[in-house]
C-alpha cells in the first residue's frame, strides 16, 4: 500500500488499529501533506464509539497517531477545532473519558 493510501486509511480509521500502527510506523515523511483530516472524519470516529463500534482506548490511540503526523494536514479554516478535538480524545487523563466529552467534541467539530 502506498503512503497516501495508508494515511487516508488512518484518517478514516477504516482498518484495525494494530494494522494502521504497523503501516504508519514504516512510513517515512518528508513533511509534505498526503492526506487531510476533516471535522467530518473526527465526528465519524466519535460516532462509531457512541455506537459501540470502537473503544475509547482505540480512539485515543488513533488520535495520537494522527496528531503527530506532519504528512496529514487539517481541513483548512478549521485547523484549531481539529487540533483541539484530537487533543481532547487523545488525552482522556487530562480531558476526561470520551463518554463524558463526546458531545463537546462533536459540537466542536460540527459547528
Amino acid at each position: 500500500m502506498n503512503p497516501r493510501a495508508i494515511l487516508l486509511s488512518l484518517v478514516r480509521f477504516d482498518r484495525p488499529l494494530a494494522e494502521l500502527e504497523e503501516a504508519v510506523a514504516e512510513l517515512e515523511s518528508d513533511g509534505q501533506p498526503l492526506a487531510t483530516l476533516t471535522r467530518k472524519d473526527i465526528a465519524a470516529v466519535v460516532r462509531r464509539h457512541l455506537a459501540g463500534l470502537l473503544t475509547a482506548t482505540e480512539i485515543a490511540q488513533w488520535a495520537s497517531l494522527v496528531e503527530c503526523r506532519e504528512d496529514i494536514e487539517f481541513e483548512q479554516r478549521h485547523e484549531a477545532a481539529i487540533a483541539d478535538a484530537l487533543f481532547d480524545v487523545a488525552n482522556p487523563d487530562l480531558q476526561g473519558p470520551l463518554e463524558d466529552i463526546a458531545a463537546d467534541v462533536l459540537a466542536l467539530v460540527e459547528s
